[in-house]
């Protein structure tokens, strides 16, 4: 049974909000958010994995495109051949009304949360990595990106 998660993807001037990580390779960034829970909506993942990730419920948009990770489908992968997620991203924002961007819950081996140059996304190490062309261009036209590392 895949691991089904949602992400936020947040844009505000020409910067995109990302999720440090640090391995034993250097950092690593994803999209904020995580796994939906038994009984949670999509909705309801995406504000409990915002907050844990990010100190604040991020508002859920619309979604623009969908990911699968097959994990032995991927040799530089870490994770177990038998791993298998789907995620689905989802348009939001952030504004600020006071609130500062500080993981509650973070992730393990989450360092921190970055403002990164859109136009630089893929000049670092992002996953997946075949999103960082929609994302750089801000192009949803497609919304199913397949397999993908």
């Amino acid at each position: 049974m895949p691991r089904v998660s949602v992400r936020a993807i947040v844009i505000e001037n020409d910067q995109i909000l990302l999720v440090r990580y640090k391995d034993s390779q250097g950092y690593w960034y994803l999209l904020p958010g995580g796994g939906v829970e038994d009984g949670e909506t999509l909705e309801e993942a995406f504000a409990r994995e915002t907050y844990e990730e990010c100190g604040v419920s991020l508002p859920f948009g619309d979604i623009v495109y969908v990911r699968d990770f097959v994990s032995k489908n991927h040799d530089e992968s870490n994770k177990p051949k038998d791993f298998h997620q789907i995620d689905i991203n989802v348009i939001s924002s952030y504004s600020s009304d006071g609130f500062t961007l500080k993981p509650n819950l973070p992730d393990e081996n989450q360092v921190g949360l970055v403002w990164h140059e859109l136009c630089n996304l893929d000049k670092i190490r992002f996953y997946p990595k075949n999103a960082i062309i929609h994302l750089m261009n801000q192009n949803w036209g497609k919304v199913y990106l397949g397999d993908s590392l």
